[in-house]
């Protein structure tokens, strides 16, 4: 990648960032240019060069994907989950949502917690160990990965090297947040960011980003193994939350992303002797 198409990238990253934090929204492209520092005219067709959707499509997208994660995991009615989505009716919603998916939303629900019942029982002899953590407010440096999960790694070369020159490596606090379910969103279109918590004080330089991570409360459980099997135990902590009191209350699961604490370094140890800490946010 040469330099100008990093800056191209860094810029329009800054756009989709706003997109997703007000997604809620119909932000304006005025808007969105401006963040990305670009005349309207350069971002809208810059926006879809680097990722291969408008920025309306983007936007539809993600809201469908978040309804298929609140269809499959929350108790809202489908009405609900359509206004949320931006639909003005569930007949809207509907044909929109079987053609993304396939099928109208209701199947979907039925079909997915068939699936993530079976998934997470598979094997199962005892419930798993859940606790419930509350996280304060941080400043995040991370790098920001669109694609396959499995070739995150490069994100985190770009963050660990640029946290060698802050003298942070070792010391900050890692982590990763997954923004998208695999069985839903398309690979090439996956999101994560690798993070490491900064002092307040701190700037960004080349692919690394800054922001403001809230306070949230989080399911926490651990996976046991390579990452080719965690997707059980994410099944697993939703079913288990979504149907048994944690801590002496019942939660319900909020909106991804998820956050995964790595215990184990994958360099030094074997897949199956590695362990991950999941985070899901609970309200």
């Amino acid at each position: 990648m040469t330099d100008r198409e990093g800056v191209w990238k860094d810029r329009v990253q800054a756009a989709r960032r706003l997109i997703e934090e007000r997604l809620d929204e119909d932000v304006p492209l005025e808007e969105l240019a401006s963040a990305a520092h670009y005349s309207l005219f350069h971002f809208h067709r810059l926006f879809r060069a680097l990722t291969g959707e408008t920025v309306r499509q983007y936007a539809r997208r993600l809201r469908l994907e978040r309804a298929a994660y609140r269809l499959t995991h929350g108790d809202d009615d489908v009405l609900g989950i359509a206004l949320d989505a931006g639909f003005e009716s569930h007949e809207a919603f509907t044909r929109a949502f079987k053609g993304r998916f396939g099928e109208p939303p209701s199947t979907f629900r039925t079909q997915k917690r068939e699936a993530h019942s079976a998934r997470s029982t598979a094997g199962k002899e005892q419930d798993m160990d859940i606790r419930i953590e509350r996280r304060a407010p941080a400043r995040i440096a991370y790098v920001r990965h669109v694609g396959p999960y499995e070739d995150v790694d490069t994100a985190w070369k770009q963050l660990m090297k640029w946290g060698w020159s802050k003298m942070m490596f070792g010391k900050a606090e890692t982590f990763g947040l997954c923004y998208d379910d695999p069985d839903v969103t398309p690979a090439k279109r996956v999101r994560y960011d690798a993070c490491m918590v900064v002092d307040h004080k701190t700037k960004p330089k080349g692919p690394v980003e800054i922001r403001d991570m809230e306070q949230g409360t989080y399911a926490v459980a651990v996976h046991e193994g390579g990452f080719d099997t965690i997707g059980d135990t994410y099944a697993e902590l939703f079913a288990q939350i979504s149907s048994d009191p944690t801590d002496g209350r019942r939660w319900t699961l909020g909106d991804p992303p998820s956050l995964e604490k790595y215990l184990s370094d994958p360099r030094k140890v074997k897949p199956e002797d590695m362990r991950t800490e999941i985070w899901m946010p609970v309200g």
